[in-house]
């Protein structure tokens, strides 16, 4: 996208807090369904209306926004919180590196492969616990207690509802501060797929490019990183396929 199509997007975009999030026209499936056609169903029928006129405006296949959408996941869990999930080696990059004794005492992680290997205790007595392994419980506690250690650099090291979108990125998708991205997203999916998008059509996107000529692996891999680009790439690939098979 360029500055100019960037600019109209933004003028344009306050609408879309207006914009039904139902689609005109609901999708059905057959009886027999899979998981990932009862998934496509409920993506379009919830959100269609909104997927319909961000495609416009990035000027996508509303197709490729609902299979990314899909690929993504949910915003919310069924307490009411929402979806996050809390990465060891970034809390380490914002705020380890200045309290590095105190860090080691609660967090662990993969020097060489930084994003794997992620644990955690609350004292330093306790056992070590996997806590991916448990879910958002598991994900809200070690969030709540870097929170206790320090506000923002807590919410940088958290990926945010459906999008998953890192609180670092805040200000690519216009937040001025980490704090109000976490807020919006809390409030509503809406706000979280309007920042999902944001964040593909921000000026100059390649992102954004990438899906207009639906080259899903370098979408896959300037949005999720090198190391799962094909396994990304591949899910979008099949959810775009079996929803072109509905309509």
């Amino acid at each position: 996208m360029d500055t100019a199509d960037y600019q109209k997007f933004l003028m344009k975009k306050e609408h879309l807090n207006k914009v039904g999030l139902s689609p005109t026209n609901m999708l059905k499936t057959p009886g027999k369904s899979t998981y990932r056609l009862r998934l496509i169903k409920k993506i379009w029928n919830n959100y269609g209306g909104l997927l319909e006129g961000l495609s416009r405006m990035l000027k996508i296949d509303p197709a490729v926004a609902v299979a990314v959408l899909c690929v993504e996941g949910k915003g919310f869990s069924p307490d009411g919180r929402m979806i996050i999930r809390f990465e060891n080696h970034i809390f380490w990059r914002y705020w380890g590196k200045s309290h590095p004794s105190s860090f080691f005492e609660h967090f662990k992680f993969d020097p060489r492969r930084p994003w794997r290997g992620h644990k955690f205790r609350k004292k330093p007595k306790n056992d070590w616990t996997v806590f991916h392994r448990k879910g958002q419980s598991g994900e809200w506690e070690v969030f709540e207690f870097a929170r206790s250690k320090h506000q923002r650099f807590s919410l940088y090291s958290i990926s945010m509802g459906m999008p998953q979108i890192m609180g670092f990125n805040h200000k690519k998708i216009g937040h001025k501060s980490v704090k109000k991205m976490f807020d919006s997203f809390a409030r509503s999916e809406r706000n979280q797929i309007i920042g999902l998008f944001d964040l593909i059509g921000r000026r100059t996107s390649n992102m954004c490019r990438a899906l207009r000529k639906k080259d899903f692996h370098t979408f896959a891999r300037l949005y999720n990183g090198q190391g799962r680009a094909k396994v990304y790439a591949d899910r979008i690939k099949t959810y775009y396929e079996l929803l072109n098979k509905l309509i």
